[in-house]
């Protein structure tokens, strides 16, 4: 099936999403996996799971995969959300960077509408949520809470009316960069132009604590994230990042700033991209490479939409084909950064943040979603409590929305 691109269906729905609260039950029990023991199994599948990034709406969008099949490649669908125990999942809407600061919001509607296609062909199966009693309730009628964030503060092409408009089209998160520097924040992955936060970049960050729209400092510079720091009054999120003093990378959070965070109130989703969290793999992929991950989203001088278009296409493709060849580092070298996280600021701010669909290759044991019970496993093996665990695996998210949003 190829779900349509129409921005006429989003404004239909967008009134439904501001007003949609509800009770918070006690969430319902997903079956049981294959791939944790059975004490695990009983305590994941009674958590509430929450991943914060996965690009799978970039899928649907280019490829046209029908996210109610299991499909055969990829990360991720419905039925393998299920079968991992994954209750909540925030969808990256992901302009990509070429389309600068005058298309990028075409293509954010774009990707909205095609997650709103997703939630209109399965209403049985998975429902929008914008807060974190939508959350509980949505999970608790045995349904996927899907969430919505912008990865790229490109999206809004330097307007704050367009960021109220994705607000109240459901949008709960915005990372402020993407590996691309933009017209207001400076990105990990480019050349400073600002030092950090623009002026106008600070109103957007407030603008967006006013709104109750999640700030989300993965891919910003680490001028950018002490900038935001030293302004927001709600907790923020990374939302897939990991530790640098573990994996020596730029898009990495060092010691310092995961106190920050922590500190914030915020939360850390731990990253499963070798190349963030794996300093031999790192080291190897850059020497095969010749160069850093960074990628290269230049503007291309041909503006027009369909040739934009047709680029996004080829280059989501290109990296479709798979990772180096280099062996997958082991499940292990992903653990250690939940573990450090806990260890250096404790428990309740750290989370998942996997970036599958958005990532070519995983570690060792991480293939997909359904390999989420496994985490939980580890977790319990090193020791940690019921009570901790669940932290991390949804509950300290859910406690960011609600500050946030006031839900």
């Amino acid at each position: 099936m190829k779900f349509r691109t129409t921005f006429p269906l989003i404004l239909s729905g967008w009134l439904a999403v501001i007003g949609c609260t509800g009770e918070s039950p006690t969430p319902a029990v997903s079956p049981p996996a294959d791939t944790a023991d059975a004490g695990d199994a009983d305590l994941h599948m009674s958590s509430i799971v929450i991943d914060t990034h996965n690009d799978v709406i970039g899928r649907v969008l280019i490829e046209g995969v029908d996210l109610r099949e299991r499909l055969a490649d990829g990360h991720s669908d419905i039925p393998r959300f299920f079968d991992g125990g994954l209750d909540a999942q925030f969808f990256s809407i992901w302009p990509d960077p070429i389309y600068g600061s005058d298309h990028s919001a075409r293509r954010t509607l774009q990707e909205i509408d095609a997650l709103y296609e997703i939630l209109d062909a399965a209403p049985d199966q998975i429902e929008l949520a914008t807060t974190s009693e939508t959350v509980r309730r949505i999970v608790s009628e045995g349904k996927i809470a899907a969430l919505m964030g912008i990865e790229g503060g490109h999206a809004i092409e330097d307007d704050l009316g367009l960021l109220r408009i994705y607000h109240r089209l459901g949008v709960r998160y915005m990372t402020l960069t993407h590996f691309n520097t933009n017209n207001w924040a400076d990105s990990s992955g480019d050349e400073p132009r600002w030092g950090g936060l623009s002026p106008f970049g600070e109103e957007v960050v407030l603008e967006m604590n006013r709104l109750g729209m999640i700030v989300d400092i993965s891919h910003v510079s680490d001028e950018t994230f002490w900038d935001v720091m030293g302004i927001v009054d709600k907790p923020v999120i990374a939302s897939h990042s990991a530790c640098r003093s573990l994996c020596d990378h730029p898009r990495n959070l060092s010691d310092d700033m995961i106190r920050a965070v922590a500190e914030n109130g915020g939360v850390i989703g731990i990253n499963f991209y070798p190349e963030f969290i794996d300093q031999s793999y790192k080291d190897q992929a850059e020497a095969e490479r010749g160069g850093s991950v960074m990628e290269d989203f230049r503007v291309p001088e041909n503006r027009e939409p369909s040739t934009l278009d047709r680029l996004a296409a080829e280059r989501h493709m290109s990296f479709q084909d798979g990772g180096l060849g280099i062996p997958q580092p082991p499940f292990e070298s992903v653990m250690a950064h939940f573990h450090h996280v806990i260890e250096l600021v404790g428990a309740d701010h750290v989370g998942l943040g996997s970036d599958f669909d958005g990532i070519d290759v995983t570690p060792e044991g991480l293939e997909d979603v359904t390999d989420y019970p496994d985490i939980t496993k580890a977790l319990q093996e090193r020791g940690y409590s019921d009570e901790d665990i669940r932290k991390i695996l949804g509950e300290n998210f859910l406690r960011v929305l609600k500050e946030v949003t006031g839900e």
